[in-house]
């Protein structure tokens, strides 16, 4: 007689009740001695509202932002040209010392915009950063920054020019040389066959110029005047549980962790969108449309960015609209930093288990209005492969990510999903991040909007093909070690 072996719950091991043990014992640890307890408490008081500014009575070492995707397709998807993509982050960053008062600020991080820069910074004092959130138990959020406003339904732009702060060459110059490093790693570790050399400084080659970095410096700077509107009764905000809070599931309830992830909405179209550049003499230098575009909201919030992460975000797909697909992968230390930083010092050899790779990643299939989660907190969700390729002939870099969870629809049955997202290296913007290292906002990412994707879900037992899809406006971040996080997730599949 034959057994059916019984799927083993992920994670494999250590077993729940020993991570649980050392979770509480982690938690303990943040409470006597941590150095933020303010921190942990707005994050056991807003568990249930992840959407919603964090930040009150938190003094340093703390940062929340929120990030809104907005993109329109003008013609035939086959032709970039005709596709015009952005983002814009609004946030708020407190260094970790209380007397740095010039660390601290709020920012506004246009990128995708119309005239001939692509990305801009806008800095504001932290007494210009208003929370304007009415009812304490409402999902929905609106914060104010100057004139400008940022809410779950709309957006108002009105960012003067004496907010504009230039990144300086010097800044992006050391950014890009990590970049092209990280590049490079990338090339040679690649699975594929054997990468054939490439010149010395090839990837540098691919991204702006020392030269051009100077000539932008010293560019006049700009003002921007824009207006959103995406009304709430048209999102697709993901469902929620109390076991389930958020796009974190029950990790939600862990509150020291060093970064945190929410979503506001996988869908939307825009009813209403306009923004325009402006010279000092507040003459429109470029304005952009986006009437009739897509979005997509979400928002992060912490001590500080991971150091180590893949993200990726797509919701125009050609053969099911209305559809979307979310995946992050990051180095987390799941102990909380000020822990792991002990366990570091204290018991070196036990470092390697204090950082972990922690996901997150969902397909909402919109025709059977079908949210299928592959997330690291899925009971029997699994990642089967994780890679990033170089092809230095198409000057283009690929993510590909292959996973299996239960089907939602039918619990005996398994689906798989299957995605590669690809850009072109050297064109996405570079973005100012919290680093922990720095303790500083630090010019750290190259995020792409303008990314391909393709994707798959199928039943695993069937064969039978759920999905077969392109997306485009793909969003992309690749930063750190990837490799890392390659060779941390094997013991899993």
């Amino acid at each position: 007689m034959t057994t059916t072996k019984k799927p083993t719950p992920y994670p494999r091991s250590p077993c729940l009740a020993l991570t649980a043990l050392v979770l509480l014992s982690a938690l303990f640890f943040q409470w006597a001695f941590g150095t933020n307890k303010d921190y942990l408490w707005s994050n056991t008081k807003n568990v249930n509202r992840p959407i919603q500014y964090h930040g009150h009575g938190i003094n340093s070492n703390f940062f929340e932002g929120w990030y809104f995707k907005l993109v329109k397709d003008n013609g035939s998807p086959s032709l970039p040209q005709n596709l015009h993509a952005m983002a814009i982050i609004v946030g708020i960053y407190r260094p970790t010392s209380e007397s740095d008062q010039n660390g601290a600020h709020a920012f506004v991080i246009p990128l995708g915009l119309p005239g001939p820069e692509k990305v801009a910074y806008y800095r504001f004092s932290t007494d210009e950063f208003t929370d304007l959130a009415s009812n304490v138990l409402s999902q929905d959020f609106r914060v104010q920054l100057g004139n400008s406003l940022f809410a779950h339904d709309e957006i108002v732009l009105d960012l003067p020019i004496d907010k504009f702060d230039r990144i300086p060459a010097e800044e992006l110059e050391s950014f890009y040389a990590v970049a092209s490093s990280e590049y490079e790693t990338q090339y040679q570790d690649s699975e594929t066959s054997q990468p054939r050399k490439v010149p010395s400084g090839f990837f540098r080659d691919l991204f702006p110029s020392s030269d051009q970095l100077k000539v932008q410096e010293a560019q006049q700077p700009f003002a921007i005047k824009g207006h959103f509107r995406f009304p709430g009764k048209t999102q697709t905000p993901l469902p929620t549980s109390p076991l389930v809070p958020s796009i974190m599931g029950f990790i939600q309830y862990i509150p020291f962790l060093e970064c945190n992830h929410g979503v506001s909405s996988l869908y939307h179209p825009i009813q209403e969108g306009r923004i325009s550049t402006l010279d000092n003499k507040n003459t429109i230098l470029a304005t952009a449309i986006f009437d009739g575009g897509i979005g997509y909201t979400e928002k992060d919030w912490g001590i500080n960015f991971p150091s180590t992460w893949v993200w990726t975000q797509t919701n125009i797909f050609k053969n099911v609209p209305g559809s979307s697909m979310l995946f992050s992968l990051a180095s987390i230390p799941v102990l909380g930093p000020d822990a792991t930083d002990w366990v570091k010092a204290k018991i070196p050899f036990a470092a390697p288990l204090a950082n972990v790779p922690g996901r997150l990643m969902v397909y909402y299939h919109a025709t059977t209005k079908t949210l299928y989660n592959f997330s690291s907190y899925m009971a029997f969700a699994r990642i089967k492969h994780v890679g990033v390729t170089l092809n230095v002939d198409q000057r283009s870099q690929t993510l590909s990510v292959r996973a299996t969870t239960i089907d939602p629809t039918n619990i005996f049955e398994r689906v798989s999903l299957e995605f590669n997202v690809t850009r072109e290296i050297g064109t996405g913007a570079p973005l100012r991040a919290p680093s922990r290292a720095k303790g500083a906002m630090v010019t750290a990412v190259e995020e792409t909007i303008l990314g391909h994707t393709s994707i798959k879900l199928w039943r695993v037992r069937s064969g039978e093909v759920i999905v077969e899809d392109e997306g485009i406006g793909s969003g992309l971040e690749i930063v750190g070690d990837i490799r890392w996080l390659e060779k941390r997730l094997k013991p899993w599949f």
